[in-house]
């Protein structure tokens, strides 16, 4: 999307999306001075064309979108806003502006993590995932080196259906993986940012001879 110049000032397209599950939350725009402003204070900035002022998001609401990146596109004239928290994006009071749905992202792992971070304080009487995350670490640990195995063993394993004991087990292989991620206070971000610390230094990813 290419800028706006209006009363002579430019204006930057701006998407705001969520750094965990990726939803789109909202879109606006900012200039120079909201720009500077996002990358100092952390949260979000932008330039209300309607009263043609800075507009920091949440000032009156309460409703703040901390930024984690800004995320320029090939010629810096749009940006990308990840944002953490569960604050509404929408002045309807919603998440997003374009669902009413939380977690409408297309990244399963981030929906997963959101998941099992809505049952942290749930009672384990009536929540697994609240089960592995207070009960002792040995029952976790456990789970993931069966999951993990079962995993093996549907992998090698020659079926009528090939993949579909596969994918099952994966499944569960992913879900125990990420309590244990949450119960250890690692997020998708951490992750995300080992990966990239590791394709930009290749050395790192080589498995150790």
């Amino acid at each position: 999307m290419a800028p706006l110049v209006e009363h002579g000032k430019t204006l930057y397209p701006v998407v705001v999306q969520h750094a965990r599950s990726l939803q789109i939350l909202m879109a606006a725009y900012a200039d120079g001075d909201a720009l500077a402003l996002t990358r100092t204070t952390g949260r979000a900035h932008f330039y209300s064309r309607s009263r043609q002022a800075l507009w920091d998001k949440g000032l009156t609401s309460g409703n703040v979108l901390h930024v984690t990146e800004i995320i320029p596109d090939c010629d810096s004239d749009s940006f990308i806003y990840l944002v953490e928290g569960d604050n509404p994006a929408c002045h309807r009071g919603t998440v997003s502006c374009f669902d009413n749905t939380p977690f409408a992202g297309p990244n399963p792992l981030a929906r997963l993590h959101e998941y099992i971070a809505q049952r942290r304080d749930a009672s384990p009487d009536t929540s697994y995932t609240a089960q592995l995350l207070q009960a002792p670490l040995e029952k976790l640990l456990k789970k993931v080196g069966e999951e993990a195995i079962e995993v093996i063993v549907a992998a090698a394993a020659d079926t009528q259906t090939p993949g579909a004991d596969l994918l099952w087990e994966s499944c569960d292989l992913l879900y125990h993986l990420s309590v244990l991620l949450a119960r250890s206070g690692i997020s998708l971000t951490d992750v995300d940012q080992e990966l990239k610390r590791r394709h930009e230094s290749p050395e790192l990813a080589a498995p150790a001879p």
